[in-house]
């Protein structure tokens, strides 16, 4: 059922992650996962060729909308014992340009959006370019975590701060916040009326026994406030069929989302995209108890590896999401990170300056691939250090 693929494989997928770089390149950064897609998913996709399923969508009462809703109102209740509202959940195509339409419907140019960096790249262009200000709050790293510093987001926040842009669990630290450590977030939230942008779309990928518990769910008080956004295609590996789901705490929310910004210029999913969630999040989870597996085993083999082999580099051990977040900044390279393991060592991660101020020698990892190909990948960033450090 499960099967990591190899590289001939990944190149004729024709995926941008082994198919934008020189076949030299170990690509580690896109948030895909280099395994074959669930079976669920395949056979309804392939249910949908067979009856040429290539028209419009039904958007009535047993159309692949409805159902997306149904199984995603079920899927979190049995995840999470959340309880949603399917008339408050609105399909579209992804996650970015749900966070580009929440930050634009809730705030206006010249706001600011309060962000935690290190940040999801596309959290700080949606704010970039929206004309929002993007007010930003380094993590700092305690007794071997990183943690949000409260006191300093306090600091920063004024009456021209809209939003809060929350990602949870952390991409790219991997950090799953507990309700305490979130509680002075929502605090601040419900004091200055902020509206809450919560992207869950890691929620399926913890570690270690840890559980998600959507912030929502966390704080009901806060409903007039939050937009939850989640998909199946971290979980699923699906990012190319193009299907999302955006949850407005209240109808308050999400009429005013409405008002500011049509539905209709957010696009629709289309139906192989809502098939094959809806495939995902009912049939998926057997395959996805495998794929977790192997990406515990793959995360313990990473950090094992760096810890053992490389203690100068700063590296903490994710408690979420496949993605491995490096600190190089005690190392005297010639340039940033990135450049450096992409020229030298011939491995592309995600470049540390795109995720805010002061990461300019930091790399994002992606450690969801076969054994074979990631240890290839750290043997080939150990090499380029130690030849480095000889040099």
């Amino acid at each position: 059922m499960f099967e990591c693929l190899d590289v001939e494989s990944l190149r004729l997928r024709a995926s941008g992650k082994w198919v934008d770089f020189d076949e030299d390149i170990v690509p580690s950064n896109p948030a895909e996962m280099d395994f074959a897609v669930a079976p669920a998913i395949i056979e309804a996709l392939q249910e949908a060729v067979d009856h040429q399923r290539f028209g419009y969508s039904s958007h009535g009462p047993n159309g692949p909308e409805a159902q997306l809703k149904n199984v995603f109102q079920a899927r979190m209740k049995s995840k999470f014992d959340w309880k949603v509202d399917t008339e408050l959940v609105l399909p579209v195509t992804n996650l970015v340009q749900a966070i580009a339409a929440t930050v634009f419907a809730f705030s206006e140019k010249g706001d600011g959006v309060s962000v935690q960096i290190p940040a999801y790249p596309m959290f700080l262009a949606a704010i970039k370019l929206t004309g929002r200000n993007a007010v930003c709050n380094a993590m700092p790293v305690v007794d071997g975590r990183y943690e949000l510093d409260i006191e300093g987001i306090k600091k920063q926040i004024t009456k021209d701060v809209k939003i809060l842009l929350l990602c949870h669990p952390h991409n790219p630290t991997g950090r799953v916040f507990s309700k305490e450590e979130l509680a002075p977030l929502a605090k601040l939230a419900q004091e200055h009326g902020h509206v809450v942008i919560s992207d869950e779309i890691h929620c399926d990928i913890l570690f270690d026994g840890r559980k998600h518990t959507p912030f929502l769910k966390m704080f009901p008080e806060l409903a007039d406030q939050t937009v939850t956004l989640q998909s199946a295609s971290k979980t699923f590996n699906i990012p190319g069929l193009g299907c999302a789901v955006m949850h407005f705490g209240s109808k308050t929310l999400m009429d005013r989302f409405s008002q500011k910004l049509p539905p209709m210029l957010l696009g629709h999913p289309g139906i192989g995209g809502m098939l094959g969630t809806i495939a995902a999040w009912e049939k998926g989870d057997a395959w996805f108890a495998e794929a977790l597996a192997q990406l515990e085993a793959n995360r313990n083999l990473f950090v094992d590896r760096f810890t053992r082999e490389m203690p100068e580099v700063g590296l903490i051990k994710p408690e979420a999401t496949y993605l491995g977040w490096a600190d190089f900044s005690k190392l005297d390279l010639p340039s940033s990170a990135f450049a450096f393991l992409r020229d030298t060592g011939r491995v592309v991660g995600g470049d540390g300056a795109n995720f805010g101020e002061g990461y300019e020698q930091f790399v994002r990892f992606n450690y969801a691939t076969s054994p074979q190909i990631l240890n290839e990948m750290i043997d080939r960033v150990f090499r380029a250090l130690k030849a480095n450090n000889k040099g």
